[in-house]
């Protein structure tokens, strides 16, 4: 039994880490595949009933969104009017969003979902749940 543990404890740490690699490669091939032209700026605080403060940050012209919030680092990107988000805990992602801004860019709508298992394909569930977004200071 002695021998064994040591195998056992290897292997499962082997079985994880390719899983956690293999989500964060398919989140930056979700973030990718938005392809439009940012027509929104999401840079700054923002309040969120689900996740606390989020603090976003986009260069002006850029599509791309990084930011933390929630206990989770955020990686992103605006495509339109939408803003694509993935939470990240070391690099694995745990949650996606989708969100739409509103006329004056100072609320964003849409939806979150956990990630998929590790073991199941795609990236996070099909089924979601609703969230929102406020400008600080507006």
């Amino acid at each position: 039994m002695k021998q064994v543990l040591p195998w056992l404890v290897l292997l499962l740490f082997c079985m994880s880490f390719p899983a956690s690699l293999a989500a964060s490669d398919k989140g930056r091939a979700w973030l990718d595949a938005q392809k439009d032209p940012a027509a929104i700026n999401v840079n700054g605080s923002w309040d969120s009933d689900e996740w606390g403060t989020l603090h976003l940050k986009q260069a002006e012209g850029s599509r791309d969104v990084s930011g933390n919030g929630g206990g989770y680092e955020i990686t992103g990107v605006v495509s339109g009017k939408k803003l694509f988000m993935l939470f990240l805990t070391k690099s694995t992602v745990e949650y996606c969003a989708i969100l739409s801004a509103d006329d004056d860019n100072n609320t964003l709508t849409g939806s979150y979902s956990t990630r998929k298992s590790r073991f199941k394909g795609g990236l996070c569930q099909e089924s979601s749940r609703p969230m929102n977004m406020n400008r600080k200071g507006k």
